[in-house]
This record gives C-alpha cells, structure tokens and sequence, in this order.
C-alpha cells in the first residue's frame, strides 16, 4: 500500500520537483495558472483533484453543466462543480489504497489534459443549439406519483 506522500513523490520526480501536503492540500501551479489541486482524505485513503477552469461565471450555463456531467465519454470519470465563488470546476476523485506510483502519476497528469481539453468543450456545448432531452427508458415496477 502507497501512502500520499510515496505517491506524491513519485509525482514530483516525473514534475522535478518536491511536493508535499500542507494540511491535506497540495497545489500545483505553473507560472500564476492552477494547474491542479490535489486534496487527501484526513485518512490518506481518497484523493480528490480539482482546477478553476477558465469560464466566467454564468448562471445561464448552470443547466449545461450538470448536464455535462453525464457525458461520462467526455468527462473521464470526472465532474464539474462550482466553488464558494461560483467559478467553474473540475473534480476527480480516486481511492489511493490500490493505486501504485505510476497510477498516480498518470491519473494526475491524465487530470491536467482534461483540464486543458474541458474549456473547449464545455464552450462548444454551451455555445450550441439547446437538444431536447432524450427520452430515459422506465424501469420496471416503477411509477411517477403526482
């Protein structure tokens, strides 16, 4: 089993540089940009990844982006949430028990390309013609109360 600290080494040797956590967090920036932020449970069991993406704030666009969160091929196992600030982000979450170094690693830079590519989706979505909402097959047994 690879605690955070193993795994976040591994990660600054592929980044040459050294990462630690401050109290669960570590930050990864380039230059001013987030790049990404990683969080670990108090336990050291969960890693959460987050990053600001770069899109104004728009209450607007609010329904396009829970719906977003269902387009499980472009989203890659992860979601879009908005901050205390209302600013747009993108989460992934990740049990660190059975993953190894090198999951880690690229899990994390897996994350940052999907930070890179989301703008540009998400600007291509909101930006697009509304589609009506696809019909979702009943389930058995199951009725709608009024």
């Amino acid at each position: 089993m690879n605690t955070a600290d193993t795994l976040l080494n591994a990660l600054g040797k592929q980044l040459n540089t050294e990462l630690t956590l401050e109290n669960g967090v570590c930050a990864l920036f380039d230059k001013d940009h987030e790049v990404a932020i990683i969080e670990v449970s108090p336990a050291g069991d969960v890693a959460v990844l987050h990053c600001k993406l770069p899109l104004r704030p728009d209450p607007g666009m609010h329904e396009h982006l829970l719906r977003s969160n269902f387009d499980t091929g472009a989203m890659h196992g992860c979601w879009l949430a908005l901050d205390e600030r209302s600013e747009v982000r993108l989460c992934a979450q990740a049990s660190l028990q059975a993953m190894g170094e090198m999951e880690f690693v690229h899990w994390v830079q897996g994350f940052v390309r999907q930070t890179r590519e989301m703008p540009r989706l998400l600007r291509t979505v909101i930006g697009g013609p509304a589609k009506p909402l696809a019909q979702r097959p009943r389930m058995a047994g199951l009725t709608r109360g009024l």
